[in-house]
């Protein structure tokens, strides 16, 4: 209980508008931002630095899904989104930004912030969709949200087959919707960020790699809190996808996502192989010569 008080009062002060000065006024260390889906980690990547780094998961939300919803309608230029993501960098002033909506601005990023870097978080398909689900049926969404759902998953091209039926009972979207977009999402990370300025971790490995991503990030290894690694894992279980035919969800991750998936998780062949995240043991936060950090 005293440890949920001591967490809650220190999110509680990165959020204040005191704290949010005090991080705009520190001087850039660098700038990674985290592209990866939601549910792949990227709440973890924004946790698991300490104070001295200026890292948010999901900055000013809220206003970025309106801008993306009119960049898919068509009112921004190329130019006018060059504009808003440089106005809101000088604003927020952060050296991490990690956060699933990085994803719809991606080209406007490589091309304003050449020496930024950019982290893909990977989750395999099956246990993605599983925990995507889960989350989505714990809590209501706001209509913002829900349009941009509708944005990524296409409800007005995929309907329901007869054999997902739960999912739609349940008010969620198709297996064709949730993997064409799981497939389309790491691709177009893939494709368009020059690999020198990329690095791809597994979401079970974030832990693991906590140094090899503080090293890519030209972030001192020390900064790193292996506790707040694992943030956002959500305690509801609905176990939707035992609900539906095993052969033919199968069918459908090898429809969208085979190539990622024996490119990154040749292992994972079905549900029941998907990859866990388990507890790791701790890694090696060294310096890269070998001298031990301090904490």
């Amino acid at each position: 209980m005293a440890n949920a008080a001591v967490e809650y009062l220190r999110k509680a002060f990165r959020l204040s508008a005191l704290n949010q000065l005090r991080r705009r006024l520190r001087p850039r260390r660098s700038q990674l931002f985290g592209v990866g889906m939601a549910k792949s980690g990227t709440h973890s990547i924004a946790e698991m630095f300490d104070d001295t780094v200026n890292a948010r998961h999901e900055p000013e939300g809220r206003k970025l899904i309106l801008k993306i919803l009119e960049i898919a309608a068509g009112r921004m230029t190329q130019a006018d989104q060059r504009s808003y993501v440089r106005h809101r960098d000088r604003r927020l002033n952060l050296d991490v930004d990690s956060s699933q909506l990085n994803f719809f601005i991606l080209e406007a990023l490589i091309s304003e912030f050449e020496d930024a870097r950019y982290l893909l978080t990977i989750r395999d398909p099956y246990s993605w969709l599983d925990s995507f689900i889960n989350d989505s049926l714990r809590r209501q969404i706001t209509d913002q949200w829900r349009r941009l759902r509708d944005l990524r998953f296409r409800p007005e091209v995929f309907g329901h087959s007869t054999l997902e039926q739960v999912l739609k009972q349940k008010g969620l979207y198709t297996l064709d919707g949730y993997l064409s977009y799981w497939s389309m999402h790491n691709q177009r990370v893939l494709d368009i960020v020059s690999p020198d300025k990329l690095l791809v971790v597994r979401t079970d490995q974030i832990s693991a790699k906590a140094a090899i991503i503080a090293d890519f990030a030209r972030l001192p290894r020390e900064t790193v809190r292996m506790e707040r690694s694992h943030a956002f894992q959500n305690p509801m279980k609905f176990e939707v996808l035992g609900q539906i035919d095993q052969a033919y969800l199968k069918h459908k991750v090898e429809q969208y996502c085979r190539p990622l998936m024996t490119r990154f998780f040749p292992e994972i062949l079905s549900l029941g192989t998907r990859s866990i995240p388990n507890k790791p043991a701790r890694p090696d936060l060294s310096h890269k010569d070998g001298t031990p950090s301090v904490g």
